[in-house]
């Protein structure tokens, strides 16, 4: 969807099952291949599988994995490490860090500390770039978490939380998340560091036209929950189901 000239900070329509790749402008990497999931499902079964070890490695450890595990993962389903980590990369889903020592971002987790925080019950606590992200995690993982995060400008603390059953809570009950770019190429990444909680809609407006964006839109709660079901949701689903 491109931005729209004439208002580009408005509320979005029911997104439905609507991919954040179909939100942001094409140019992002992973908006190009249709957002998150659908640039898993485009993977090799060999490759999908190493990304689904990955990421559950990050969940159990809090950390991104090394570069060393990576490696004797991605041998271990007979294929190439290079090119392997390279595809990963420009499927916009894992990138190393500045040293390519370890990974640091493998979406929707972040080996960086964020505004973001993530707490799984009875397990780590965990980055997230952004609050869609951040919502996903717990959704990826089919698990009770708390969202811990802070509304920019404001620094209201925003407390979001799953339970077993599934049913999430929202403090304050007014929150909408932004979901916003100043960039429109490059990983996705660095979209989400704009995509954030905000006590109530005029407040998330009031973000947007506080700097130049160049795409952003208002969501309720129930529109950021089905797109963070639809881009992470699915990311360790196996295959055959």
């Amino acid at each position: 969807m491109p931005p729209d000239r004439e208002s580009p900070h408005r509320t979005l329509p029911p997104p439905g099952n609507a991919p954040c790749g179909a939100l942001l402008p094409q140019g992002i990497d992973a908006g190009a291949h249709g957002g998150i999931a659908q640039s898993q499902a485009r993977l090799s079964p060999a490759l999908r599988a190493v990304h689904q070890d990955l990421l559950r490695k990050f969940l159990a450890t809090g950390r991104g994995p090394r570069v060393g595990w990576v490696r004797r993962v991605i041998w271990r389903h007979g294929l190439a490490p290079g090119s392997a980590i390279r595809d990963l990369a420009q499927a916009d889903l894992v990138h190393l860090n500045t040293g390519d020592e370890r990974v640091e971002i493998a979406h929707p987790l972040s080996g960086v500390p964020s505004l973001h925080q993530v707490r799984v019950h009875g397990g780590r606590s965990l980055s997230a770039k952004g609050a869609i992200e951040a919502l996903g995690i717990p959704l990826m993982a089919n698990t009770a978490a708390t969202i811990l995060s802070a509304a920019p400008g404001t620094r209201q603390q925003i407390r979001v939380v799953r339970q077993h059953d599934g049913s999430w809570s929202w403090e304050p009950g007014t929150t909408v998340v932004v979901l916003a770019t100043s960039e429109c190429t490059g990983p996705i990444a660095g979209a989400c560091r704009h995509t954030t909680f905000h006590a109530t809609a005029e407040l998330g407006e009031r973000y947007l036209s506080a700097a130049p964006r160049k795409q952003g839109r208002v969501l309720t709660q129930d529109q950021a929950l089905a797109l963070a079901q639809a881009e992470f949701g699915p990311l360790l689903v196996s295959s055959g189901n």
